[in-house]
């Protein structure tokens, strides 16, 4: 930091499509612009990484680990390569700190590059939900329950390491003291935040529709989020089958890609709704799909703050979405749009139907939301905080000295 400037790395799993990964992206340019010098690293190479360099932020991808705990040996080589790799960009980059997102066990092999004199090191929890789920131990699902304890133990002695947590909303927050302990001095809550700049409608809604093939009158519904449970693609899919009798020029955009793919197409043939709902794949034009689109919908089981939400906010659209932590940090119900119960087929159902009834209320709401965004959960604002937290932390390196 010689030159006064803060050299920070950003380390992801990939640089995919995602909420956590655009994170990433939007600080590596905010971080930037608020007199930082960035830097990101991933473990597989993905569509983000052009839009990252473009910024002319330096991307280093690195090979990712290959083989599980239940391998031990060839666990710990992996574990020591990556090691090395790992240190080698942290050297070459000159880096001051360290800012790790859904890393998972790599978040402790990070850890051990901290050193008196080198990297700070920040674990940001992007989701309320973060312990080891059953969903990603299928194959040994009798080591759920030792894992869990092993995570939960391991983070526990991590804090006297870490310099800190990055919690993106309050309920994330809360959830990491119950699961690891009383911290509360370690954790700060930055909540996720948007480059505004991009969600100002300038793209054509009309030429927009005659692409993906729809009528310029139709209302559509986006929902952006990867095909996994927890986003609740398939409620919203049972809400349409209730909703289009009464609302046919109701289309629903789904944006993304994954393991449930399959079957939710087969869910909306099923439902009689597969001329309504609409598979877009992953895309890179989100801000054109939302600028295109009359309203959102986030029908998810759980949430930490999402990106898509407040994308969606930003651009001006009414929201419905599930009350879950985030989408009740970010959103006033009834002021910005509409909260349900997660899982509730019935409220998500009437809550669309109170939308699409009284388009007046639901254009308040979506200017409602563009304010909201504006105000509370912008990128400037998010960087801003990041680089307080950082220069808070390098203060008291100096003063005190850094002890694990």
């Amino acid at each position: 930091m010689g030159d006064g400037k803060l050299k920070v790395m950003q380390i992801i799993r990939n640089l995919d499509i995602g909420g956590a990964q655009e994170v990433v992206r939007t600080l590596a340019e905010y971080l930037a612009e608020e007199g930082c010098v960035p830097m990101v690293c991933a473990f597989r190479d993905g569509p983000l990484r052009a839009e990252i360099e473009r910024l002319g932020v330096p991307v280093e991808i690195l090979p990712d680990r290959r083989y599980g705990i239940t391998t031990p040996h060839r666990f710990a080589a992996d574990m020591l390569r990556l090691r090395r790799a790992l240190g080698d960009v942290v050297e070459r980059h000159q880096i001051d700190v360290i800012q790790t997102h859904l890393l998972q066990v790599l978040d402790f092999l990070v850890l051990t590059l901290r050193r008196r004199s080198g990297p700070k090191v920040f674990w940001t929890i992007h989701n309320y939900n973060f312990t080891l789920r059953a969903d990603q131990l299928r194959q040994h699902a009798w080591l759920l329950g030792p894992k869990r304890l092993a995570y939960r133990l391991s983070y526990r002695a991590a804090t006297s390491w870490v310099d800190g947590f990055v919690a993106v909303s309050d309920e994330v927050r809360t959830a990491l003291l119950n699961q690891i302990g009383p911290i509360d001095g370690k954790i700060a809550v930055i909540c996720n935040g948007v480059d505004v700049r991009r969600y100002c409608h300038l793209a054509s809604r009309a030429a927009l529709r005659q692409q993906l093939g729809l009528p310029e009158q139709a209302h559509l519904m986006a929902l952006v989020g990867t095909f996994k449970r927890q986003k609740g693609h398939r409620y919203l899919i049972e809400a349409a089958r209730e909703v289009v009798p009464r609302f046919p020029n109701l289309h629903v955009l789904f944006v993304g890609e994954g393991e449930l793919g399959g079957e939710l197409r087969a869910q909306a043939r099923a439902a009689g709704v597969e001329r309504h709902v609409h598979f877009l794949g992953s895309r890179n034009d989100v801000p054109a799909i939302l600028a295109a689109s009359d309203s959102f919908v986030l029908p998810s089981l759980w949430e930490g703050l999402p990106m898509a939400l407040i994308e969606a906010m930003a651009s001006g659209l009414p929201i419905v979405a599930s009350a879950v932590s985030g989408t009740k940090q970010v959103m006033i119900q009834g002021e910005t749009g509409l909260l349900v119960a997660p899982g509730n087929v019935a409220e998500l159902s009437a809550a669309i139907v109170a939308l699409l009834a009284d388009p007046a209320r639901a254009s308040a709401m979506g200017a409602a939301a563009r304010r909201r965004v504006e105000f509370a959960f912008s990128a400037k604002k998010q960087a801003q905080e990041h680089v307080a937290l950082f220069q808070r932390a390098a203060r008291s390196a100096g003063k005190q000295g850094i002890h694990p």
